[in-house]
């Protein structure tokens, strides 16, 4: 979705033809020599895989008309999405103070909805901020991507792709222009843009969607989507047939920071591990992020605890989410009926991090049947908090930090008035903070 949750709109990953060996589907350029690409990609397959215990929307065997647009990218024993029920369940038997929700119940098409209508209070400052960054600096940002020679370019938890039109006509009018003076592109004729996302009714909407506002503008770039996570977006990714093409990540709306630092690491680190082919850290050409620095402690509670209750009723949305993944019977309804939780939110300074909480208030007890009919007791007490999503605050200094280890080095960034808001470009290699990054500011 997020997850990110920015970027197109995405939710079940397929490539379901055993990505773990490689098998990528009918595309198969070939290998290339001496470095030379494909100038197409071949028609790639979407792939309808059914799951029993996933409730997020998936795609029915009526709908036809995105299948060569749409690839489901799940692998059927690895990804996120298709163990819900399980992380679920999981989560909520861990010892106390470390209970929890995954916060991918807050991205079907309904939690969607909600995190839109937090987009739009007047105190939630990150969207308009990045907005306004991505307004001014566009023309900046999308020639950087464009003279890093992608060919494929995908955007991280799409979400509804309110941003991704303007980055894209930017970036094809860049294309345009390159083309005019004579300059081409190593790979393909067209860079293909993919909206990675975790609903597939969401994805396939905001697709359409993006089509009219970009089509027939676009001339050097072909639109695309993946049904995922992050984590099978990384897997498809490093396919051996995908290994000749340059890759640029995009991962705006502060997403990334819904991790902590090391997960966040961890997860930029498997989009740039070196692929079976040889070719260096996926062939990686770059990393584009949105990330969110301000520390002032009133602002971001304003932001992320609206007065209009935008944000406790989309956190809340995650036990309507839990409930369907569990389905409990009707005796046990009252485990996640909103009317026996409520919402908190907290600030920690020390760690840069404003935290999302479910707390019972009373004693709340269920069973749950598991698959192969194993019947296992769920109780949560009172006033017990259930961690359900987080949101970091981090400076340059701290993105440089996270992205050390994954081999990536900061090389641009534009930032809004005041520095707190910024929009990174890493490239794979090592370098200080100190040792020559090129900065440029939002400045009026």
């Amino acid at each position: 979705m997020a997850q990110v949750l920015p970027s197109p709109g995405v939710e079940s990953h397929p490539f379901h033809q055993n990505t773990k060996d490689g098998n990528v589907s009918s595309f198969s350029p070939g290998a290339p020599s001496s470095m030379s690409v494909p100038r197409t990609l071949p028609s790639l397959l979407y792939h309808h895989h059914h799951h029993q215990h996933h409730h997020l929307s998936t795609p029915s065997s009526s709908n036809t008309s995105s299948a060569s647009d749409m690839l489901d990218i799940r692998s059927s024993s690895t990804s996120l999405l298709d163990t819900l029920d399980t992380q679920t369940l999981s989560s909520l038997l861990q010892p106390p103070g470390r209970k929890s929700l995954p916060s991918l119940l807050l991205w079907d098409e309904k939690g969607q909805s909600l995190y839109d209508s937090i987009l739009a209070t007047p105190s939630y400052y990150p969207y308009r901020v990045e907005n306004a960054l991505l307004q001014k600096q566009i023309g900046h940002i999308a020639s950087t991507i464009a003279s890093s020679t992608t060919d494929i370019l995908v955007e991280l938890g799409a979400g509804n792709l309110s941003k991704t039109a303007l980055l894209l006509s930017a970036l094809d009018q860049c294309l345009e222009d390159s083309s005019s003076s004579g300059s081409s592109r190593a790979g393909l004729k067209k860079m293909v843009y993919y909206a990675l996302d975790v609903d597939h009714t969401l994805l396939s909407s905001s697709l359409h969607q993006l089509r009219k506002h970009t089509a027939p503008a676009l001339k050097n770039i072909e639109l695309r989507s993946l049904l995922g996570t992050y984590e099978d977006g990384a897997r498809w990714l490093s396919q051996p047939d995908l290994a000749p093409y340059r890759k640029t990540m995009v991962w705006l709306g502060n997403s990334i920071a819904n991790y902590e630092k090391d997960e966040a690491s961890d997860l930029l680190a498997k989009f740039t591990t070196c692929s079976q082919n040889g070719y260096g850290m996926q062939n990686l050409a770059g990393f584009l992020l949105g990330v969110d620095g301000c520390l002032d402690q009133e602002k971001v509670e304003r932001a992320y605890n609206a007065p209009g209750g935008e944000n406790r009723r989309w956190v809340l949305h995650a036990l309507e989410a839990a409930g369907e993944q569990l389905q409990l019977q009707p005796r046990d309804s009252d485990m996640f009926d909103e009317k026996n939780w409520k919402f908190e939110g907290r600030w920690d300074g020390e760690r840069q991090r404003y935290e999302n909480y479910l707390v019972p208030k009373r004693k709340l007890e269920a069973v749950v049947t598991c698959k192969g009919g194993k019947k296992v007791p769920l109780v949560l007490e009172e006033g017990e908090k259930v961690f359900v999503l987080g949101s970091g605050k981090w400076t340059a200094r701290d993105v440089q930090g996270i992205c050390e280890g994954p081999g990536l080095k900061l090389k641009k960034s534009w930032h809004s008035e005041g520095d707190d808001y910024g929009v990174y470009w890493l490239q794979p290699g090592k370098k200080r903070l100190d040792s020559g990054i090129e900065m440029e500011e939002d400045e009026e």
